[in-house]
Protein backbone atom coordinates (compact mmCIF):
# COMPACT_ATOMS: atom_id res chain seq x y z
CA UNK A 1 0.00 0.00 0.00
CA UNK A 2 1.37 3.23 -1.07
CA UNK A 3 2.58 5.86 1.93
CA UNK A 4 -0.36 8.80 2.35
CA UNK A 5 0.63 12.06 2.45
CA UNK A 6 -1.64 15.15 2.82
CA UNK A 7 -0.86 18.56 0.97
CA UNK A 8 -2.13 21.79 3.32
CA UNK A 9 -3.47 22.21 6.68
CA UNK A 10 -6.67 23.55 6.00
CA UNK A 11 -9.71 23.28 8.13
CA UNK A 12 -10.65 20.29 5.61
CA UNK A 13 -7.51 18.29 6.95
CA UNK A 14 -8.64 19.13 10.78
CA UNK A 15 -12.36 18.52 10.02
CA UNK A 16 -11.42 15.05 8.67
CA UNK A 17 -9.20 13.94 11.49
CA UNK A 18 -11.79 15.47 13.97
CA UNK A 19 -14.46 13.89 11.97
CA UNK A 20 -13.17 10.18 11.48
CA UNK A 21 -10.27 9.91 14.18
CA UNK A 22 -7.98 8.08 11.47
CA UNK A 23 -4.72 9.76 10.54
CA UNK A 24 -3.73 7.64 7.36
CA UNK A 25 -0.89 10.33 6.35
CA UNK A 26 2.91 9.79 7.58
CA UNK A 27 3.16 13.54 7.59
CA UNK A 28 1.63 16.89 6.28
CA UNK A 29 3.11 19.45 3.20
CA UNK A 30 2.72 23.05 3.91
CA UNK A 31 4.97 25.67 2.51
CA UNK A 32 3.11 28.45 4.59
CA UNK A 33 2.81 26.76 7.87
CA UNK A 34 3.20 28.46 11.29
CA UNK A 35 3.53 26.41 14.43
CA UNK A 36 1.12 26.63 16.70
CA UNK A 37 -1.55 24.10 15.82
CA UNK A 38 -0.60 20.53 16.55
CA UNK A 39 -1.90 17.62 13.53
CA UNK A 40 -0.69 15.02 14.98
CA UNK A 41 1.93 14.52 12.28
CA UNK A 42 4.92 16.34 11.08
CA UNK A 43 5.11 19.26 9.06
CA UNK A 44 7.17 19.34 5.86
CA UNK A 45 8.19 21.40 3.12
CA UNK A 46 7.47 20.52 -0.34
CA UNK A 47 11.30 19.60 -1.45
CA UNK A 48 10.68 17.04 1.43
CA UNK A 49 8.96 14.96 -1.57
CA UNK A 50 12.19 14.88 -3.60
CA UNK A 51 13.41 12.51 -1.10
CA UNK A 52 10.60 9.94 -1.71
CA UNK A 53 10.27 6.86 -3.84
CA UNK A 54 8.54 7.75 -6.72
CA UNK A 55 5.55 5.09 -6.88
CA UNK A 56 5.45 4.26 -3.03
CA UNK A 57 3.39 7.67 -1.98
CA UNK A 58 0.40 9.32 -2.85
CA UNK A 59 -0.61 12.67 -2.01
CA UNK A 60 -3.82 14.05 -0.98
CA UNK A 61 -4.25 17.86 -1.71
CA UNK A 62 -6.90 19.61 1.16
CA UNK A 63 -6.32 23.14 -0.25
CA UNK A 64 -9.86 24.22 -0.67
CA UNK A 65 -9.72 27.71 -3.29
CA UNK A 66 -9.30 26.80 -6.78
CA UNK A 67 -6.12 29.28 -6.79
CA UNK A 68 -4.15 27.19 -4.34
CA UNK A 69 -5.20 23.97 -6.18
CA UNK A 70 -4.04 25.10 -9.38
CA UNK A 71 -1.07 26.47 -8.01
CA UNK A 72 -0.21 23.53 -5.91
CA UNK A 73 -1.19 20.95 -8.73
CA UNK A 74 1.06 22.94 -10.88
CA UNK A 75 3.87 22.51 -9.10
CA UNK A 76 3.73 18.55 -8.48
CA UNK A 77 3.20 18.41 -12.21
CA UNK A 78 6.45 19.99 -12.51
CA UNK A 79 8.13 17.43 -10.23
CA UNK A 80 6.90 15.33 -13.05
CA UNK A 81 3.78 13.72 -10.18
CA UNK A 82 1.48 12.66 -12.07
CA UNK A 83 -2.28 13.33 -10.84
CA UNK A 84 -4.59 9.76 -10.07
CA UNK A 85 -1.30 8.16 -9.92
CA UNK A 86 1.01 10.12 -7.45
CA UNK A 87 -1.68 12.90 -6.14
CA UNK A 88 -5.42 13.14 -5.70
CA UNK A 89 -7.42 16.22 -4.31
CA UNK A 90 -9.53 15.62 -1.21
CA UNK A 91 -12.38 15.56 -3.40
CA UNK A 92 -11.44 12.58 -4.92
CA UNK A 93 -10.29 11.12 -1.43
CA UNK A 94 -13.59 11.70 0.15
CA UNK A 95 -15.60 10.48 -3.33
CA UNK A 96 -16.88 7.69 -1.95
CA UNK A 97 -17.92 8.22 1.49
CA UNK A 98 -19.55 11.70 0.33
CA UNK A 99 -21.67 9.77 -2.70
CA UNK A 100 -23.27 7.41 0.26
CA UNK A 101 -23.88 9.98 1.79
CA UNK A 102 -25.84 12.29 -0.50
CA UNK A 103 -27.36 9.78 -2.27
CA UNK A 104 -29.45 8.87 1.13
CA UNK A 105 -29.77 12.28 1.90
CA UNK A 106 -31.64 13.40 -1.27
CA UNK A 107 -32.56 10.42 -2.62
CA UNK A 108 -31.52 9.97 -5.98
CA UNK A 109 -28.29 8.16 -7.78
CA UNK A 110 -25.56 11.27 -8.25
CA UNK A 111 -23.91 11.78 -11.62
CA UNK A 112 -20.21 10.98 -11.20
CA UNK A 113 -19.98 12.61 -14.75
CA UNK A 114 -21.36 15.98 -12.73
CA UNK A 115 -18.56 15.57 -10.17
CA UNK A 116 -15.80 15.72 -13.11
CA UNK A 117 -17.40 18.83 -14.67
CA UNK A 118 -17.35 20.37 -11.28
CA UNK A 119 -13.84 19.34 -11.01
CA UNK A 120 -12.64 20.78 -13.94
CA UNK A 121 -13.97 24.24 -13.58
CA UNK A 122 -12.43 24.40 -10.38
CA UNK A 123 -9.24 23.26 -12.24
CA UNK A 124 -9.71 25.64 -15.27
CA UNK A 125 -11.23 28.79 -13.72
CA UNK A 126 -9.71 32.04 -13.76
CA UNK A 127 -11.73 33.62 -11.39
CA UNK A 128 -11.41 32.55 -7.90
CA UNK A 129 -13.80 29.78 -6.77
CA UNK A 130 -13.57 29.32 -2.68
CA UNK A 131 -16.32 26.00 -2.75
CA UNK A 132 -15.54 23.30 -2.18
CA UNK A 133 -15.38 20.74 -5.21
CA UNK A 134 -17.86 18.48 -3.50
CA UNK A 135 -20.19 21.20 -2.96
CA UNK A 136 -19.73 22.71 -6.11
CA UNK A 137 -20.69 19.19 -7.55
CA UNK A 138 -23.55 19.24 -5.22
CA UNK A 139 -24.75 22.16 -6.78
CA UNK A 140 -25.12 21.12 -10.07
CA UNK A 141 -27.16 17.79 -8.81
CA UNK A 142 -29.38 20.13 -7.27
CA UNK A 143 -29.58 22.37 -10.45
CA UNK A 144 -30.24 18.80 -12.29
CA UNK A 145 -33.07 17.19 -10.75
CA UNK A 146 -35.04 20.68 -10.32
CA UNK A 147 -34.51 21.48 -14.03
CA UNK A 148 -38.30 20.51 -14.55
CA UNK A 149 -39.24 22.43 -11.04
CA UNK A 150 -40.16 26.33 -12.07
CA UNK A 151 -38.17 28.51 -9.67
CA UNK A 152 -35.18 31.18 -10.38
CA UNK A 153 -31.86 30.70 -8.69
CA UNK A 154 -29.66 32.25 -6.56
CA UNK A 155 -26.00 32.11 -5.16
CA UNK A 156 -25.63 34.51 -2.32
CA UNK A 157 -22.29 35.62 -1.39
CA UNK A 158 -20.71 34.64 -5.08
CA UNK A 159 -17.10 35.97 -4.11
CA UNK A 160 -16.02 36.21 -7.90
CA UNK A 161 -18.50 34.07 -9.66
CA UNK A 162 -16.35 31.22 -10.55
CA UNK A 163 -18.94 28.44 -8.68
CA UNK A 164 -22.28 30.81 -10.38
CA UNK A 165 -20.41 30.04 -13.52
CA UNK A 166 -20.13 26.76 -13.16
CA UNK A 167 -23.97 26.26 -12.58
CA UNK A 168 -24.53 28.41 -15.66
CA UNK A 169 -22.52 26.26 -17.81
CA UNK A 170 -23.18 23.16 -16.34
CA UNK A 171 -27.29 24.42 -17.64
CA UNK A 172 -26.91 25.38 -21.09
CA UNK A 173 -28.44 22.13 -21.60
CA UNK A 174 -31.17 22.28 -19.51
CA UNK A 175 -34.39 24.35 -19.06
CA UNK A 176 -33.53 28.31 -18.96
CA UNK A 177 -33.71 30.13 -15.58
CA UNK A 178 -32.78 33.18 -14.08
CA UNK A 179 -29.96 33.04 -11.99
CA UNK A 180 -29.58 35.61 -9.39
CA UNK A 181 -25.44 36.49 -8.30
CA UNK A 182 -25.31 38.34 -5.30
CA UNK A 183 -22.34 39.26 -3.27
CA UNK A 184 -21.10 43.03 -2.34
CA UNK A 185 -17.28 42.52 -4.32
CA UNK A 186 -16.15 44.35 -1.73
CA UNK A 187 -15.45 41.78 1.07
CA UNK A 188 -17.08 41.45 4.44
CA UNK A 189 -19.14 43.93 6.10
CA UNK A 190 -18.90 44.48 9.70
CA UNK A 191 -18.95 40.90 11.61
CA UNK A 192 -20.66 39.95 14.71
CA UNK A 193 -19.78 38.44 18.12
CA UNK A 194 -21.06 34.95 16.84
CA UNK A 195 -18.17 35.38 13.80
CA UNK A 196 -14.58 34.43 14.33
CA UNK A 197 -12.71 36.57 15.58
CA UNK A 198 -9.38 36.23 13.24
CA UNK A 199 -11.45 37.61 10.39
CA UNK A 200 -12.81 41.73 9.54
CA UNK A 201 -14.79 43.95 7.52
CA UNK A 202 -13.41 43.98 3.84
CA UNK A 203 -11.82 40.54 4.63
CA UNK A 204 -12.04 38.53 1.22
CA UNK A 205 -12.25 41.34 -1.07
CA UNK A 206 -12.19 40.39 -4.99
CA UNK A 207 -8.66 40.10 -6.57
CA UNK A 208 -10.78 40.49 -9.85
CA UNK A 209 -12.30 43.97 -10.76
CA UNK A 210 -16.21 44.07 -10.39
CA UNK A 211 -16.72 44.94 -14.14
CA UNK A 212 -14.24 41.40 -15.21
CA UNK A 213 -16.38 39.74 -13.09
CA UNK A 214 -19.75 40.71 -14.96
CA UNK A 215 -18.16 40.85 -18.36
CA UNK A 216 -17.71 36.90 -17.47
CA UNK A 217 -21.95 36.80 -17.13
CA UNK A 218 -22.23 38.41 -20.47
CA UNK A 219 -22.84 35.01 -22.60
CA UNK A 220 -25.60 34.16 -20.10
CA UNK A 221 -28.98 36.39 -20.45
CA UNK A 222 -30.12 34.22 -17.57
CA UNK A 223 -27.77 35.70 -15.05
CA UNK A 224 -28.70 38.25 -12.92
CA UNK A 225 -25.18 40.14 -11.15
CA UNK A 226 -26.24 42.10 -8.71
CA UNK A 227 -23.73 44.27 -6.34
CA UNK A 228 -24.80 45.34 -2.44
CA UNK A 229 -24.41 44.03 0.74
CA UNK A 230 -27.34 41.35 2.28
CA UNK A 231 -30.13 42.20 3.21
CA UNK A 232 -30.62 45.55 1.11
CA UNK A 233 -29.40 43.74 -1.91
CA UNK A 234 -32.81 41.85 -1.96
CA UNK A 235 -35.04 44.89 -2.67
CA UNK A 236 -33.56 44.28 -6.45
CA UNK A 237 -36.48 40.94 -6.22
CA UNK A 238 -39.90 41.48 -6.98
CA UNK A 239 -42.34 40.37 -4.47
CA UNK A 240 -43.40 37.63 -6.35
CA UNK A 241 -40.31 36.40 -7.54
CA UNK A 242 -40.26 32.63 -6.24
CA UNK A 243 -36.78 29.94 -6.21
CA UNK A 244 -35.99 26.57 -6.94
CA UNK A 245 -32.67 26.68 -5.22
CA UNK A 246 -30.89 29.22 -3.06
CA UNK A 247 -27.30 29.04 -2.50
CA UNK A 248 -25.90 30.64 0.61
CA UNK A 249 -22.14 31.54 1.14
CA UNK A 250 -21.57 34.41 2.50
CA UNK A 251 -19.88 32.35 5.38
CA UNK A 252 -21.14 34.72 8.77
CA UNK A 253 -23.84 35.07 10.80
CA UNK A 254 -25.85 37.94 10.46
CA UNK A 255 -26.22 37.84 6.00
CA UNK A 256 -27.18 34.12 6.94
CA UNK A 257 -30.05 35.03 9.17
CA UNK A 258 -31.23 37.90 6.46
CA UNK A 259 -30.98 35.53 3.63
CA UNK A 260 -32.78 32.43 5.22
CA UNK A 261 -35.39 35.59 5.93
CA UNK A 262 -35.67 36.54 3.22
CA UNK A 263 -35.80 33.77 0.83
CA UNK A 264 -37.70 30.71 2.84
CA UNK A 265 -41.24 31.80 2.21
CA UNK A 266 -39.71 32.00 -1.75
CA UNK A 267 -38.62 28.58 -2.40
CA UNK A 268 -40.64 26.55 -3.92
CA UNK A 269 -42.29 22.81 -2.34
CA UNK A 270 -39.48 20.61 -3.51
CA UNK A 271 -36.77 23.21 -3.74
CA UNK A 272 -33.68 23.33 -1.85
CA UNK A 273 -31.63 25.76 0.70
CA UNK A 274 -27.99 24.72 0.65
CA UNK A 275 -25.92 26.15 2.80
CA UNK A 276 -21.83 26.76 3.02
CA UNK A 277 -19.47 26.67 5.72
CA UNK A 278 -22.06 24.34 7.88
CA UNK A 279 -19.68 22.43 8.94
CA UNK A 280 -16.53 23.62 10.28
CA UNK A 281 -13.72 23.99 13.12
CA UNK A 282 -13.67 26.24 15.55
CA UNK A 283 -11.45 29.59 14.33
CA UNK A 284 -13.88 28.98 11.25
CA UNK A 285 -17.21 30.45 10.03
CA UNK A 286 -18.83 28.68 12.76
CA UNK A 287 -21.67 31.76 12.60
CA UNK A 288 -23.23 30.05 9.50
CA UNK A 289 -24.32 27.08 11.96
CA UNK A 290 -25.88 28.90 14.65
CA UNK A 291 -27.78 30.80 12.36
CA UNK A 292 -29.09 27.78 10.64
CA UNK A 293 -29.65 25.82 13.62
CA UNK A 294 -31.95 29.31 15.26
CA UNK A 295 -33.93 30.07 12.44
CA UNK A 296 -34.77 26.28 11.39
CA UNK A 297 -34.64 25.40 15.45
CA UNK A 298 -38.47 25.12 15.45
CA UNK A 299 -39.45 24.69 11.55
CA UNK A 300 -40.38 21.18 10.63
CA UNK A 301 -37.37 20.63 8.28
CA UNK A 302 -34.70 18.09 7.98
CA UNK A 303 -30.93 19.35 8.07
CA UNK A 304 -28.76 17.06 6.24
CA UNK A 305 -25.06 18.01 6.37
CA UNK A 306 -21.59 16.69 4.88
CA UNK A 307 -18.29 17.53 7.22
CA UNK A 308 -16.85 16.36 3.11
CA UNK A 309 -18.16 19.49 1.42
CA UNK A 310 -18.95 21.58 4.54
CA UNK A 311 -22.25 22.14 3.49
CA UNK A 312 -25.82 21.61 4.75
CA UNK A 313 -28.86 20.86 2.82
CA UNK A 314 -32.32 22.07 3.58
CA UNK A 315 -35.82 20.45 0.99
CA UNK A 316 -38.36 22.48 1.59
Amino acid sequence: MKKKIAWGTSKLLEMYLDKTKINPFAYCVDNFFKSGKDYGMPIKKSESLLQEERGTFQIIIFAVSSKSLQEISHELSGMGLCYGKDFIFYSDFFYLDFLKKAETALGFKLNPEFYKFALSHTLNSKLSIHTTILGSWLFLELINSLNNVNGSLAEVGAFEGGNALCGLNFMTKLNSKKFYVFDSFEGFPELSKNDPLNFHKGDYNIEATFQDIKNSFLVFPEAIVIKGFVPETFKEISGEEKFSLVFYDCDIYQPAIDTFNFFWDKIVPGGYLLIHDYETQEGGFTGVKKATNEFFGQKNVKIFSFFENTMAIIKK
